[in-house]
């Protein structure tokens, strides 16, 4: 019995070193459990069955996008408590923007850079550190964002904010029985 409790703990507090990136060619989200299993998992599958249809899987559904929307809003004060122990080791984000005549470059970089901003604020608003982070607004041949953020999480921080926001546990678990299509409940 020590010894599962022992394991437990030992899972509970390694580090699990995760890496966000997207550019032109690809997006990924991959999981590094590297201290103990010297593992890699790829979520690029499962963020993309968030957006899209299951007979679709190259076009995304905006209603599988509103629907994953409205989850995230469920869940985000467990989601943002847990970010805010967590220090972001590195951010890169890079905005490319195409442009023909200076007038169109000049408004893409104002645009850019108050895009910048908003993220940046964002950033800082939602975890604990940022240790490197790096902006930048450059002219391309067409409209990309880069990005790449990475940092080490530890289940002891999901479990921390589970406990932190054991009042709103409940709503969250609540079944939708009962009620209607389109917001009707059976009381109206």
């Amino acid at each position: 019995m020590i010894y599962v409790l022992i394991l437990l703990i030992i899972f509970l507090i390694t580090p699990i070193r995760v890496v966000v990136s997207k550019d032109e060619t690809r997006s990924d989200i991959d999981f590094y459990f590297t201290r103990i299993f010297n593992l890699r998992l790829d979520f690029d599958e499962f963020v993309k069955a968030l957006f899209t249809e299951a007979g679709t899987p190259e076009q995304i559904s905006p209603v599988k996008v509103i629907r994953t929307y409205q989850n995230y809003r469920r869940f985000s004060p467990i989601v943002t408590t847990a970010t805010r122990m967590v220090p972001l080791d590195k951010l890169t984000f890079i905005i490319k923007t195409k442009g023909k005549s200076l007038q169109k470059q000049t408004w893409n970089f104002v645009f850019s850079w108050t895009l910048i901003s908003y993220v940046q604020n964002y950033i800082h608003g939602h975890f604990k550190s940022v240790k490197d982070e790096y902006y930048n607004q450059v002219p391309g041949e067409k409209n990309v964002v880069f990005f790449e953020l990475q940092f080490k999480f530890r289940l002891i921080y999901l479990l921390f904010s589970f406990i932190k926001n054991i009042k709103d546990l409940p709503k969250l678990i609540k079944s939708k029985k009962g009620r209607k299509k389109y917001g009707t409940t059976s009381n109206s």
